[in-house]
């Protein structure tokens, strides 16, 4: 039987922004979408403080036309900048 996978908070972060400032959306614009009161769980999210529930994911990747993979895996330009923390790519996402 497999392992079940560890996700990195940090990297769902990173690539939650990634995506947002890809389809050049502010925080703003993202709070609005979700129909949140405020910006403060937009940037939890981000700075890898916590995770979105899973209706808030899902609504996530509609909004960012993402996968799950585009979430929670290291992608080629993260890794650059933190092997040297992260080492290599997890098998789940290679």
């Amino acid at each position: 039987m497999k392992m079940r996978p560890e996700y990195d908070l940090k990297v769902v972060g990173q690539n939650l922004r990634r995506l947002r400032m890809a389809k050049h959306l502010s925080v703003e614009d993202v709070r609005a979408y979700l129909c949140l009161g405020s910006v403060q769980a937009i940037y939890k999210y981000e700075k890898g403080k916590g995770y979105p529930q899973a209706d808030t994911m899902f609504a996530l990747m509609e909004l960012y036309g993402a996968g799950i993979n585009d979430i929670v895996c290291k992608h080629e330009e993260d890794e650059m900048s933190s092997s040297a923390v992260y080492g290599e790519t997890d098998e789940l996402c290679a």
